[in-house]
């Protein structure tokens, strides 16, 4: 009788993990995040390096930005939150594709830029101050960084 019993249990056991196999491959792609956020001062652009699952690489991304606030400091800071063309795609591949926002009429500088994804997900990168016409390109420095 013990046997039956758990061999009852065994089959029910492999029947609830085939249907939670079965749940997590149909899971829409919520996952997405920024595994590379930087700032290319040459092109004056946010780089960055989006990952995501679904069934396909066609997924298109922007970015919904919050109004700018001032920091403590001389710097402002401004969020924005990572927008999916996609969102209810089945989580079946992982994809990566890169997304490069030009930064030339971005009026919220010197600033903190920070990323978020619905998934809860957050980066930021410092954006220095625009150039002017003819100044040259100069690393950024943050003295508060400094050894």
């Amino acid at each position: 009788m013990r046997r039956a019993t758990l061999g009852r249990l065994v089959q029910h056991l492999r029947i609830w993990s085939v249907c939670f196999a079965a749940l997590l491959y149909v899971t829409p792609a919520a996952a997405v995040s920024v595994t590379a956020l930087t700032y290319d001062p040459g092109k004056d652009q946010l780089v960055m390096t989006i990952a995501y699952r679904g069934t396909n690489p066609d997924h298109q991304f922007r970015v919904a930005w919050d109004a700018c606030r001032q920091l403590d400091d001389e710097r402002m800071q401004i969020l924005g939150l990572l927008v999916d063309s996609q969102p209810d795609d089945l989580a079946r591949e992982e994809f990566t594709t890169p997304l490069h926002i030009d930064l030339r009429d971005f009026s919220c500088r010197p600033s903190k830029v920070t990323i978020r994804t619905s998934a809860g997900f957050f980066a930021s990168v410092d954006v220095p101050a625009a150039r002017t016409k003819g100044s040259p390109l100069q690393p950024s420095t943050d003295p508060r960084n400094a050894p």
